[in-house]
C-alpha cells in the first residue's frame, strides 16, 4: 500500500499494479478510484528516444480507454472520464496542467477548475512515483511490444506511400533531365541562320536608295 500526499490535501492510500501485457501502471486510490498511467498508444518509442521526448497518458479508470471506464475516479462528487496525453517534460518541470472531462448524459464536458486542479495534483504525485520505479523502463519496453503490431502497420503504410512518391519523383526527375538535355543541345547548336527563301527580318535595315 502506497501512502502519499498531493497538494495540501490529506494523505491518500493507493495500491499499485503493473500490466506488462499493455505497458501500463494502475493506481487504485482508496475512496477515489483508479488512475491508469502509461504512454500514449500513438507514441512508438525507439531505444534512442530520451525520456524528455516521451508522451505520457493518464486514463481515468481501468479497462479499454474511453469515456466510460471501470473504476473511474470521483473528485468533489465529479466522476472523471476519458484520457489525457502530455509530454513528460511537463511533469519534470512542474508544468503539468490537466483538464479532465466528465460525462453529462452522453457528451463529455470539462470538469470545474477546482476538480481539474485536484486531479492534476494527484496525477502529478502518482507520475513522480511511477517514473522513478526500477521496473518502469521494462514497462516502457512492454508498451513498445504492445504497440509494435500497430506501429508496423503504420510504418508499412507510410513506406508504401513514400515509395509511390519516390517513383513519381523519379519519373519527374527523368522527364526534366531529358528536357534540360534538349535545352542544352539547342544552346550548343548556336544561332539558326535564316534560309535564303525566308522573308526579311522585321527589324532589318532597308536600303531606300537615298529617298
Amino acid at each position: 500500500m502506497l501512502s502519499f500526499t498531493a497538494g495540501g490535501g490529506a494523505a491518500l492510500k493507493a495500491k499499485e499494479f503493473a500490466d506488462f501485457d499493455t505497458g501500463q501502471a494502475v493506481y487504485r486510490i482508496t475512496g477515489i478510484g483508479a488512475f491508469t498511467l502509461g504512454w500514449n498508444p500513438g507514441w512508438y518509442p525507439d531505444a534512442d528516444h530520451p525520456p524528455t521526448e516521451e508522451i505520457l497518458q493518464v486514463a481515468y479508470g481501468t479497462g479499454p480507454a474511453g469515456f466510460d471506464m471501470t473504476e473511474a475516479p470521483v473528485l468533489f462528487g465529479v466522476t472523471l472520464a476519458g484520457c489525457e496525453s502530455f509530454p513528460r517534460r511537463t511533469v519534470d518541470t512542474g508544468q503539468l496542467r490537466l483538464r479532465p472531462c466528465r460525462l453529462l448524459v452522453t457528451a463529455p464536458v470539462r470538469v470545474p477548475n477546482a476538480t481539474a486542479r485536484r486531479a492534476t495534483e494527484i496525477v502529478n504525485a502518482l507520475l513522480r512515483h511511477w517514473l522513478t520505479q526500477p521496473w518502469t523502463p521494462e514497462l516502457r519496453r512492454a508498451h513498445e511490444l504492445h504497440c509494435a503490431p500497430r506501429a508496423l502497420s503504420r510504418y508499412g503504410g507510410l513506406i508504401a506511400e513514400y515509395e509511390q512518391r519516390m517513383e513519381r519523383l523519379r519519373r519527374d526527375h527523368a522527364y526534366y533531365i531529358a528536357r534540360a538535355d534538349r535545352a542544352t543541345a539547342v544552346l550548343q547548336a548556336g544561332p539558326i541562320p535564316a534560309p535564303a527563301s525566308a522573308p526579311p527580318h522585321p527589324f532589318a535595315t532597308t536600303d531606300t536608295g537615298g529617298r
